[in-house]
């Protein structure tokens, strides 16, 4: 540690960032999409969804397509290698002034990554929208119209809808309980192998595994060799992408003027001459090959969340040696590493209104990893990481987000560094604590070995970087409908129709603990119906999108011979499903529990007509509820307990069903806006909630101003939970980091690990 605050006080970062970023960051479209809290309703659709300027990627659909339709009646991973070859070879290649990391996925910087495949009705219906027009010129709209065309009946979407018959057949669109989604991905290449291999490497290894399943023809033989010949295709592929941009910026040099910008130009062409292709030996060809990586897996090849590389452990060697050589000073990597943070924040893709309403305010989910421990214990903080942050700090983008993992050894300087991000409010980095999720991953039969390496790709997503967790991010399940299906037997009272559990009459209810047995029926009801729509879509998927290059960056795929969708990494991280409400679940008990079975003042039948009437009449009670009952994150065990009884009762009727590959499904708090975006599809709540209004922000947020007994309050209602893979917003004026009550922050986040 001495070293790295050494290091700092000698050289002295800009507290600003250069005027050649400062121009680079005004001139970068943000693709941020807005928050549509109706998002579902068909008269919300698209309105004002993107800001002016951004436009629909056509080009890369273009060349899908065209490959598609040379390439039909061959197996399906080789029509996607083929097609993502086709499209790295001929899409459009550019390179930004001021830029030093190159790669985007559209044919212009404003293009909004969208991949046809997977739906053509969102954008096709926008499109076609007085309100979304924009989003595509009069050329660009005739262009897709063709190409929808061919999709109609043949994407991911059509042939998902057309799996589903029967009974199941009406849990497919939805109505205010879980809401699963067909639109992104998890799974987080091994950066570290790209890096000290290059794609050459790894691409000798993909030969030499087909030459011996060659020989050897083992019982999938032909499905190993289609795949490895897949992924060679890609490998190849993408190392020619790389050639045309070190060519693009050779001709760039050769007609620049500006000799600052001529010797720019000249180090990409000498960077992407190198990387990705071969092993990374400089820290900016380690960047550089990074990028190009992360923006082929996440918005060439097919849509994925997140990135969830520990940017201070992959890029701290190439910076140490860089130094060491004297290759390169702080301040000059602290510049490169915001060169590409940047690239980040000009990432983007379509979301549909629907998809709008719970990722409203982001533009992709983009989020990396900093600090740990490592396998002995000990702190892993390099000068990376604050370079990191403070690279972070300067540029103060929406993305890429940063989750800082912490433990009792964390040191205080990485801490305060820490808040000084916070403080500028930008949302992040955001804390986990190594001393909780260790445990829980070693509980969910996580390698021993990789739990050291966890990270997280985005909200609250863990994962294992370079293991084959490549998941859907499935979707959201919202508890406090699955309590008002328990208050109505299952039964929509609008349609009289028995849609849910046919649980208990309320009426009968002895004790709270009739509710939450009610309550956790219905959750289970539902969880079955979600699980089997999503288990089959990941069939489908397997059939119809595997992921050639994805796999070449996942351990065991190439060794296996099996795309990343074919196999899974043992343990219970694979499978899980967004859980909304929890917090409004318990509040809503310990009202019940206040009003009808403690103090009688109402049956269990008035209170469910007051909620049926949406409060209306009843102002008073609605505002006693809120105030003089128990609520969540204040340190009272009267709601605490049912809390408690909310969380873990619900993870175990999750964990009794199982993903495609055996593995227990499970809950994550990663919400994102969700808990405002589903609001509107769940009546009046027993808390206090009205008609469509929002949730608790998190699984473990109290209820919007109903935390009064202060931020340490809300942590000790919080340790009351079994350590789970939850979520927890708090919010703190900017004054309270402020140098004079910094240490008390600093003091507080030591509390809380």
């Amino acid at each position: 540690m001495s070293r790295v605050l050494n290091e700092k006080s000698a050289e002295t970062s800009r507290p600003d960032v250069s005027d050649e970023l400062q121009m680079l960051k005004q001139s970068v479209s943000v693709k941020l999409s807005r928050n549509v809290r109706q998002g579902y309703e068909k008269d919300e659709h698209t309105r004002g969804m993107y800001r002016s300027g951004v436009k629909l990627n056509v080009e890369r659909n273009r060349l899908l397509t065209e490959s598609y339709k040379a390439t039909e009646g061959e197996p399906m991973v080789l029509r996607r290698a083929k097609a993502l070859s086709h499209i790295l070879r001929n899409m459009s290649i550019f390179i930004v002034p001021n830029s030093r990391i190159v790669g985007h996925s559209g044919s212009t910087p404003n293009d909004l990554y969208y991949p046809i495949e997977v739906n053509w009705k969102s954008p096709w219906r926008a499109m076609n929208s007085d309100d979304a027009r924009n989003i595509l010129d009069d050329e660009g709209r005739a262009e897709m119209e063709k190409i929808v065309e061919y999709w109609k009946g043949k994407t991911l979407s059509d042939l998902r809808k057309n799996a589903f018959k029967g009974d199941l057949e009406k849990y497919f669109k939805f109505e205010g309980t879980f809401l699963w989604s067909h639109w992104d991905e998890l799974g987080v290449p091994n950066y570290e192998k790209l890096l000290t291999k290059g794609i050459n490497g790894i691409k000798k290894e993909a030969e030499e595994k087909l030459k011996n399943v060659i020989e050897t023809v083992p019982d999938n033989y032909l499905e190993q060799c289609e795949f490895l010949e897949a992924v060679i295709i890609t490998l190849d592929a993408t190392a020619d992408f790389a050639r045309r941009y070190a060519k693009k910026a050779k001709e760039m040099a050769e007609s620049e003027k500006n000799k600052a910008r001529k010797r720019q130009l000249e180090q990409i062409a000498e960077v992407c001459r190198r990387v990705p292709a071969e092993p990374a030996i400089t820290y900016y060809q380690a960047l550089q090959s990074f990028w190009f990586i992360n923006l082929i897996t996440r918005q060439i090849e097919l849509m994925s969340l997140g990135c969830g590389a520990r940017f201070d452990i992959l890029f701290d060697p190439y910076y140490r040696k860089d130094r060491a050589e004297g290759r390169i000073t702080r301040e000059e990597a602290l510049e490169l590493m915001e060169h590409l943070l940047l690239k980040f924040e000009e990432s983007g893709m379509w979301y549909s209104p629907m998809i709008t309403g719970i990722y409203g305010g982001v533009q992709q989910l983009q989020g990396i990893t900093l600090g740990g421990v490592d396998e002995n214990g000990n702190d892993v903080t390099n000068e990376m990481t604050y370079i990191t942050l403070e690279a972070a700090r300067r540029l103060h983008i929406l993305q890429p987000t940063i989750a800082l993992r912490v433990h009792k050894n964390t040191p205080k300087e990485l801490l305060s560094a820490a808040t000084d991000v916070i403080r500028t409010g930008c949302g992040y980095p955001s804390l986990f604590n190594d001393e909780v999720i260790i445990p829980l991953l070693r509980e969910w039969k996580v390698v021993e070995q990789d739990i050291y390496n966890y990270s997280l790709s985005g909200c609250v997503y863990l994962d294992i970087p370079g293991k084959n967790l490549v998941r859907r991010a499935t979707g959201y399940f919202v508890l406090p409908k699955c309590l008002w299906w328990a208050l109505h037997q299952g039964v929509n009272p609008q349609t009289g129709e028995q849609y849910g559990a046919r649980t208990p009459d309320p009426e009968t209810f002895t004790s709270i603990e009739d509710v939450i047995e009610a309550y956790l029926e219905q959750v289970r009801f539902f969880f079955d119906k979600m699980v089997k729509l999503e288990n089959t879509c990941r069939r489908l998927y397997q059939r119809y999108a595997p992921r050639p290059f994805l796999s070449a960056f996942l351990d065991g795929c190439i060794e296996r011979g099996q795309d990343t969708r074919r196999w899974v990494y043992p343990s219970n991280l694979n499978s899980f499903n967004i859980i909304i409400g929890p917090t409004n679940v318990a509040d809503s008990l310990a009202a019940i529990k206040k009003l009808v079975f403690d103090d009688r003042e109402l049956t269990m039948r008035e209170f469910i007509n007051i909620l049926d009437k949406n409060w209306e009449g009843h102002e008073d009670l609605r505002q006693r509820v809120i105030t003089q009952i128990p609520k969540w994150g204040n340190d009272d065990d009267y709601v605490d307990l049912l809390a408690k009884e909310v969380h873990e009762r619900s993870e175990a009727v999750y964990q009794e069903f199982t993903d495609e590959h055996g593995a227990k499904w499970r809950g994550d708090g990663s919400g994102v806006s969700a808990t405002y975006g589903l609001g509107p599809g769940t009546p009046a709540t027993p808390d206090g909630r009205k008609d469509g209004e929002p949730f608790a922000d998190a699984t473990l947020s109290p209820m919007l101003g109903r935390d009064t007994n202060g931020p340490t309050a809300v942590l000790a209602s919080c340790a009351k939970i079994k350590p789970l893979n939850q979520l927890l917003n708090q919010k703190f004026l900017p004054q309270f980091m402020d140098d004079e009550h910094k240490d008390q922050f600093i003091s507080y986040l030591r509390a809380w690990c």
